[in-house]
């Protein structure tokens, strides 16, 4: 079944109160509730003569694509992609508005098993085939066929988070996954305090592996959070400046997991205890900071560790995450120099002096430290003052 009726269809017969494809996705619906991702989606490049449609990008997307939302080869039509990711470890459930069995209102799609190009076989060319379900004959596909189903197409199973998730799918996300934003205050609140100690996250650090979102897709995976995704289309200009059809992708949290069922309890419980818990097991484990290799750049490691809390924190707590993690790395790197100008006396005097240039090199070491940690707090007081001054009137402001 096709997502919308063919625009011969239309044109053959006369409007009715049946939905189209596009009213089904943009119509009554609050799109304030939404977060827009500022990533966009390439469909097709346009031709001067389509931007008198400038206005009306869903002209145009039928004018080209017809009874689909994507552009295919001659016969990956949708049901296609559907059945390979539906054999990968996939389940999809199709809705229906009230009025009409020929449009799906919604779907909804959990991803149970996302798989790596060297889980394949000796090559991505490698092919698999299903059994098409009303031909009956079997239809074959490869690896790079099931990466396209995932953009022609979320909640995600938390049995896939400590599988490796390969780069293509972390690319994924940043288009059709969502961001911090849209998560309500109490899920904000437990994500600041798991961000700063989940194994997975300081792994990665010492690890030196970092990309835009990436502690915000592992939040999600880890415990199953849903979410809404939903997509419109746009006329822009690409960054070479060619006029294009573009998609732009919306998602927001699921209202229904903060509603109460029946008994008096929230839909989202399970997921706001397990959260807890998790967190919890992860205090009592034992935890440290993360190693992270020689050539990691201090202000790289920083910046990162405030990309993950970005919108959560205000100035004044990103400019107190920084000091303290200033303060850390001149303290190790102060500790470590100290350590070597202890071990050049102990090669070079008697025990004597061995003893006085310990109690000395000791002495100085309390002194340094007290020095930086004033120094430190002044200028993080400083720093402090100038960004109040600069918000005031304005609230609370977030990073």
């Amino acid at each position: 079944m096709d997502f919308m009726k063919s625009k011969k269809e239309l044109d053959n017969n006369p409007p009715s109160n049946l939905p189209s494809y596009s009213s089904i996705l943009i119509d009554d619906e609050n799109i304030e509730v939404f977060d827009l991702n500022d990533k966009k989606e390439v469909i097709l490049l346009l031709e001067e003569s389509d931007l008198k449609w400038r206005n009306e990008p869903w002209q145009i997307m039928a004018r080209y694509l017809d009874t689909v939302s994507y552009t295919a080869t001659v016969y990956k039509y949708r049901m296609h992609y559907e059945m390979i990711l539906s054999f990968t470890g996939c389940e999809f459930q199709h809705f229906y508005p009230a009025n009409t069995k020929k449009v799906y209102n919604f779907s909804k799609l959990i991803i149970k098993r996302i798989i790596a190009p060297e889980e394949w076989g000796m090559s991505t060319l490698k092919e698999l085939d299903y059994i098409h379900p009303d031909q009956k004959v079997a239809v074959k596909y490869n690896y790079w066929d099931y990466m396209e189903g995932f953009n022609k197409f979320i909640k995600i199973c938390s049995n896939i988070f400590d599988r490796h998730i390969p780069n293509w799918f972390c690319k994924w996300w940043t288009l059709y996954g969502p961001s911090i934003k849209i998560l309500p205050e109490s899920y904000k609140k437990l994500y600041l305090e798991w961000v700063d100690i989940s194994p997975k996250i300081i792994k990665m650090q010492e690890e030196n592996i970092f990309f835009e979102g990436m502690s915000v897709m592992y939040f999600f995976m880890e415990f199953s959070i849903p979410w809404i995704m939903k997509w419109s289309v746009e006329v822009h200009n690409t960054s070479e400046g060619f006029p294009c059809l573009q998609r732009t992708f919306y998602t927001k949290f699921w209202s229904k997991l903060l509603q109460k069922n029946p008994e008096g309890k929230l839909h989202g419980q399970k997921i706001i205890d397990l959260i807890n818990v998790t967190i919890s097991k992860y205090y009592d484990t034992a935890h440290t900071e993360p190693q992270v290799m020689e050539d990691s750049s201090p202000f790289k490691r920083i910046t990162r560790k405030l990309q993950m809390k970005k919108g959560l924190i205000s100035k004044s707590e990103a400019i107190a995450i920084y000091m303290e993690e200033v303060k850390k790395d001149l303290m190790k790197n102060l500790d470590f120099d100290i350590k070597d100008d202890i071990s050049m006396v102990f090669a070079n005097h008697t025990n004597e002096e061995e003893d006085a240039c310990i109690a000395r090199e000791g002495q100085d070491a309390d002194d340094e430290e007290e020095d930086l940690e004033t120094i430190l707090k002044r200028y993080q007081q400083q720093l402090e003052e100038s960004s109040s001054a600069n918000t005031a009137g304005k609230g609370k402001e977030k990073i």
